[in-house]
């Protein structure tokens, strides 16, 4: 069971952040391009929102608690006042998990959907997509982290 819950979580992790870098790095400066950009990059976002945000969030937190339990041993609702280098490790990778889910909301749900209207509504949008790029790959270097023990 382990097995299956982390392998769900890591697929789930790829596509929340592959999804990040491919629109990063390939779509953008493609649909960019396009005579109708700002309707492909708001069909994309929304698209992109219910599959990264709406659903791989809610599953990584969930698959998340499965792995704290099953991986470290730690009561996923308990853990918070021990001060292990592991824990520590884990609660920095938490609190980053936590804002890149704020940071989502806020891109998708406010300024991704408000960035055809005006410059500066586009503008904080991809600052946000690129924070939030930023903040999922420190995720995932606490999550090595962790699997390397921690420390």
């Amino acid at each position: 069971m382990a097995e299956l819950i982390l392998t769900i979580h890591i697929i789930v992790a790829s596509f929340w952040i592959g999804g990040m870098l491919f629109m990063a790095l390939v779509l953008s400066p493609y649909v960019r391009k396009l005579p109708q950009s700002t309707q492909a990059f708001q069909e994309v976002g929304r698209r992109y929102s219910l599959w990264g945000t709406v659903i791989g969030l809610p599953v990584l937190f969930i698959t998340g608690l499965f792995n704290i339990k099953f991986i470290s041993g730690l009561n996923p609702f308990g853990f918070w006042s021990v001060n292990a280098p592991y824990v520590q490790t884990l609660k920095i990778k938490l609190g980053l998990f936590f804002l890149t889910v704020v940071l989502a909301v806020i891109h998708d749900f406010y300024f991704g959907q408000r960035a055809h209207l005006s410059p500066k509504y586009k503008n904080i949008s991809r600052i946000l997509g690129i924070l939030n790029l930023i903040v999922g790959i420190l995720i995932i270097y606490f999550a090595v982290k962790l699997r390397l023990g921690g420390c």
